[in-house]
C-alpha cells in the first residue's frame, strides 16, 4: 500500500492561552509514523490570534503541515468546529493541547476506521503525570464511563481522542455550541450519534498521553463544570427526545445506582496504582458535579 492509497487526516486542537502545553502536543505530533502528504494540523487559537502563539507561529514544523488559526473565544465546541470547517482532510481526528498522542495514534485510528461511512473510532487515555493523586482520578472516571457506555450499548468518546469522517462530522452539525465549556460537548455529540444508529469503535491500542494536571482546586471546579454540562446534555437530549425534563430524570435516577457502584469499583478492576485512594476522589468528584447540575439548573430557571 502506498501513502495514496491512505486516507488523508486533518488533526484537530482547540487551545486557549496554553501555548507550553500546545507546544508539547505539537512535537509529539512530529513523531506520528503516518505519511506526512496524507496528513495536517489545524489548531483552532480560541479567543486568538494572540502574542502567546507568536512563536509557534513562526516556527519550522519542517514536513508536517501545522496551521495556527484565531478565532473570536466561543469556547471548546465552537473552536472544534471551527477547526474542522478550516481543514482538508477527509477524515478528522480530534486531540487536546495536553495531550501527547503516541507515535501510531493516527494509523491506529484509521485501521480501525476502515474507511466505512457512517463510523466513529475512540482510542484510550493514559495519565501522564503519575503521583498526581488528582489527574490519576479525573483519568480514572472517564476510562470508567468509556467501559460503562460500551457495556450497556451507549458509548462515549472523550473529545480529546476520536476520529470520525469529514462529512459525517458536518451532516452531524459538529459539537452542540451551546455548551460553551468543556464538558459535556463530547457526551452530547455521541449520544446523538448513538440515536442515529453510526457505529462508535473503541480501539484501545490508539493511545494518547493526557498531561492534565489538577490540584485539589482545579480538580473540583473541573467536576462542578461536569455538573453544569450534565444539566445542559439532559436538557439537550429531553429536547432532541421530546421528553419533558422530569421523565430525562427519571431515566437518570435510574441508572445512578448501578453507575455510581461500577463507578467505585472500577479502580480495583482496572489495576489502579492506588485504589482505594482513586475510589475515595471518585466520590468525592461527585459533590462539585451535583452542585454544579444544580448551579445550572438553577440559572436556567433564572432565564427562563
Amino acid at each position: 500500500m502506498t501513502s495514496l492509497d491512505l486516507p488523508t487526516v486533518s488533526i484537530v486542537i482547540p487551545t486557549y492561552r496554553r501555548p507550553e502545553r500546545l507546544a508539547r502536543c505539537l512535537d509529539a505530533l512530529l513523531e506520528l509514523d503516518y505519511p506526512r502528504d496524507r496528513l495536517e494540523v489545524v489548531v483552532m487559537e480560541d479567543g486568538g490570534p494572540t502574542d502567546q502563539l507568536a512563536e509557534l507561529r513562526a516556527r519550522d514544523f519542517g514536513d508536517l503541515v501545522v496551521r495556527i488559526l484565531g478565532q473570536p473565544h466561543s469556547g471548546p465546541a465552537g473552536a472544534r468546529n471551527r477547526g474542522a470547517r478550516e481543514a482538508t482532510g477527509e477524515l478528522l481526528a480530534f486531540t487536546d493541547d495536553d495531550c501527547c498522542p503516541r507515535a501510531d495514534w493516527v494509523s491506529k485510528l484509521v485501521a480501525a476506521h476502515g474507511g466505512a461511512s457512517r463510523v466513529a473510532v475512540g482510542g484510550h487515555s493514559e495519565n501522564a503525570l503519575v503521583g498526581n493523586a488528582y489527574s490519576e482520578a479525573s483519568q480514572a472516571l472517564v476510562t470508567y464511563i468509556t467501559q460503562y457506555g460500551d457495556r450497556i450499548d451507549e458509548q462515549f468518546f472523550a473529545s480529546n481522542n476520536f476520529l470520525v469522517s469529514r462529512s459525517v462530522f458536518m451532516d452531524l452539525g459538529g459539537f452542540d455550541e451551546s455548551f460553551p465549556l468543556a464538558g459535556g460537548e463530547d457526551r452530547e455529540l455521541c449520544d446523538r450519534m448513538n440515536d442515529l444508529d453510526y457505529e462508535l469503535r473503541y480501539e484501545p491500542s490508539a493511545v494518547i498521553d493526557h498531561y492534565h494536571a489538577l490540584t485539589r482546586q482545579s480538580f473540583w471546579d473541573q467536576h462542578f463544570r461536569y455538573g453544569r454540562g450534565a444539566y445542559q446534555y439532559h436538557v439537550t437530549r429531553s429536547v432532541r427526545e421530546g421528553n419533558s425534563l422530569s421523565k430525562e430524570y427519571g431515566g437518570m435516577v435510574r441508572m445512578m445506582a448501578r453507575f455510581y457502584a461500577g463507578m467505585v469499583r472500577s479502580p480495583f478492576v482496572n489495576g489502579d496504582r492506588r485504589p482505594l485512594r482513586t475510589a475515595w476522589l471518585l466520590l468525592w468528584s461527585q459533590v462539585p458535579n451535583t452542585l454544579g447540575f444544580f448551579a445550572e439548573r438553577r440559572s436556567a430557571g433564572d432565564r427562563d
